[in-house]
């Protein structure tokens, strides 16, 4: 199965999907481009992370993308990081731990990932490339 159609399963057709943003249900702007394949990759570490889009689980996958290796452009999550981990220390270090031995998606091409499988996006998250005809496991 391709990512998006998971992605679209996954998130129940809410979020990034929507054309505009809407605040308290009234549709305000069209979401830019940018952010769009800025909510994808996020979506997708949700995904792949299991964490939830309730208030926990977007801490949790704030602490893992900074753990692994969100780029500096992303500064929200570097500057939202410390009140997470001042507030609830235990999730933000497990979440970060594990985070260390992953790898997000902010630095693939939007357009490469959409092509990709949950198979090869789940290989990225874990060993940082996706897999080929040599590197394919059937674990």
């Amino acid at each position: 199965m391709n990512i998006q159609t998971k992605l679209n399963l996954h998130m129940e057709s809410e979020g990034l999907h929507l054309e505009k943003l809407t605040l308290f249900g009234k549709a305000l702007f069209p979401i830019p481009m940018f952010l769009k394949k800025l909510f994808f990759k996020h979506d997708i570490h949700h995904m792949i992370t299991g964490y939830g889009t309730d208030l926990s689980g977007e801490a949790k996958l704030l602490c893992w993308e900074v753990g692994a290796g969100a780029p500096w452009w992303y500064a929200e999550l570097y500057f939202k990081f410390p009140f997470v981990c001042i507030f609830s220390p235990f999730l933000a270090l497990d979440a970060f731990k594990l985070g260390r031995t992953q790898h997000s998606f902010y630095e693939v091409e939007y357009d490469l990932l959409q092509t990709k499988t949950v198979e090869e996006v789940e290989h990225f998250v874990n060993h940082g490339t996706f897999p080929t005809k040599d590197n394919i496991s059937t674990t």
